[in-house]
């Protein structure tokens, strides 16, 4: 087993006001300003002239349908206007919830925008409200880059024409030469331009990351979902967490009972007839002492058997270690354990405070992974990657096998998935054939949905 610190680092929170983390989002964030103003115009434009012509026909019917098809661009640009946010680096705007129904008649699905006041706001921003925020964000940008510009070009300019810089033009109104003011004032206006550049640089991260984060929270209320939409999507998602949590558990203790009854159990019912055998042998004073002490031995065999079975079979429940020094000594002794050579990458320290049901389902995760990777994945090396980001612990087993793993319902891959689920977490599975196989499991830190304590360990290739 090796063990190696993770690079991966931590991404810069959207909401982060940090120079250094400002300075990152300055390529983005010029990105989605540059062209905002001309994307603004020209989408206001055409919404108008959609909307002034819908209502110039609105005596015919026609006019219905144009004014529902000039909504239906509105909810587009909205669209269009989130993917740009959300590229710029500002938090992702939640999108609504759009109906569809295919089964409706043509003319209703034409018309159902007129009636959805979703639609209208995204109207209302993209032909009012966005201009207007734009050309402010347009004028404050094109100041701030004028003056950096200028604080740039003067020196330059300067080095390259000399003292001839300063030179008064005999043509020039002759307030301006009169007593040479403009000869002695013109150095000192251009050090005002420098220092007004310098400035202008030195604050141009706080400057467009707060205009795009005032387009971002005007656009949120007119383009973003509901309150009520988060909350029934929220309740939505516990209960869909719920039910896989409860299916987890489920398929944890039927693969339990299954494993017990078709190992340990039988071999110890084994046990028990070997013993009653001997004893039979021995107390039958003619039996030779030589069958008793080979059905004892059989009997010997069958008890250990069955503990190394029981053994294995506690792999699924969470390992003192872990209780008592943690996850990152539980992943070294599982790493340690496997038949197959593990790496082991991670940022957890030994003290990483973790919640204990995080802890335990992400221990489980990794030796189950680890335990099919070693099983079916004819690998000669596997990878454990244990990190945390955006708020939840990233697991990511990979290993460089024949590939071409695959979920079954009731087996290994689906219980993950129905264990990650109902932790609120997702499940990532990528297996082309002739590998490599990665699994990445994620399990948010403050979660919602209970976690199960077990999982099913069947014979489905997997990583």
């Amino acid at each position: 087993m090796t063990t190696a610190p993770s690079t991966t680092a931590t991404p810069v929170a959207a909401d982060s006001w940090g120079y250094g983390a400002l300075w990152r989002r300055v390529p983005r964030a010029l990105g989605y300003l540059i062209p905002t103003f001309l994307i603004a115009i020209a989408v206001s434009a055409a919404l108008t002239s959609l909307v002034s012509g819908a209502a110039s026909l609105l005596v015919f019917v026609v006019g219905i349908y144009v004014l529902a098809l000039t909504l239906l661009l509105s909810r587009y640009a909205g669209q269009f206007e989130i993917a740009r946010l959300r590229f710029s680096g500002e938090t992702p705007i939640a999108q609504p919830v759009w109906p569809s129904d295919p089964s409706m008649v043509w003319w209703k699905r034409w018309l159902r925008p007129l009636a959805n006041g979703r639609y209208w706001l995204a109207l209302l921003h993209g032909a009012i409200i966005a201009p207007i925020i734009a050309t402010l964000s347009f004028v404050v940008l094109t100041i701030w880059l004028s003056f950096i510009v200028a604080a740039v070009a003067l020196p330059i300019r300067l080095a390259i024409v000399g003292p001839e810089l300063w030179a008064i033009d005999s043509t020039d109104p002759d307030w301006l030469i009169a007593n040479g003011w403009l000869e002695r004032v013109a150095p000192t206006l251009a050090v005002i331009a420098i220092v007004l550049g310098v400035i202008a640089l030195v604050t141009l991260p706080y400057v467009l990351r707060g205009m795009t984060w005032l387009h971002a929270a005007i656009a949120r209320p007119f383009l973003g979902r509901f309150t009520n939409e988060q909350l029934e999507q929220q309740v939505s998602n516990l209960f869909t967490s719920r039910q896989a949590a409860v299916a987890a558990e489920g398929s944890a203790l039927s693969r339990i009972e299954r494993d017990i009854h078709d190992g340990p159990q039988q071999r110890l019912i084994r046990l028990q007839m070997d013993l009653s055998a001997a004893e039979r042998r021995l107390a039958d004073g003619t039996a030779d002492p030589a069958e008793a002490i080979t059905l004892i031995q059989d009997a010997r065999r069958q008890a250990h058997d069955a503990l190394d079975e029981l053994r294995n079979l506690s792999r699924g429940f969470a390992p003192p270690l872990l209780l008592d020094r943690g996850l990152f000594a539980a992943l070294e002794s599982l790493a340690t354990r496997s038949s197959i050579p593990v790496t082991l990458e991670t940022e957890l320290g030994a003290t990483a405070n973790l919640p204990d049901e995080v802890a335990r389902n992400a221990y489980f995760v990794a030796s189950e992974l680890i335990a099919n990777a070693a099983k079916h994945s004819q690998a000669g090396g596997i990878t454990l990657s244990v990190t945390t980001a955006d708020g939840a612990l990233v697991v990511v087993v990979k290993d460089d096998g024949a590939g071409g793993a695959v979920e079954k319902t009731g087996h290994g891959l689906a219980g993950l998935r129905d264990r990650s689920a109902g932790m609120g977490g997702t499940f990532a599975l990528s297996s082309p054939e002739g590998g490599p196989t990665e699994v990445r499991v994620t399990l948010p830190l403050a979660g919602v949905g209970a976690a199960s304590t077990a999982g099913d360990a069947d014979s489905t290739p997997t990583a």
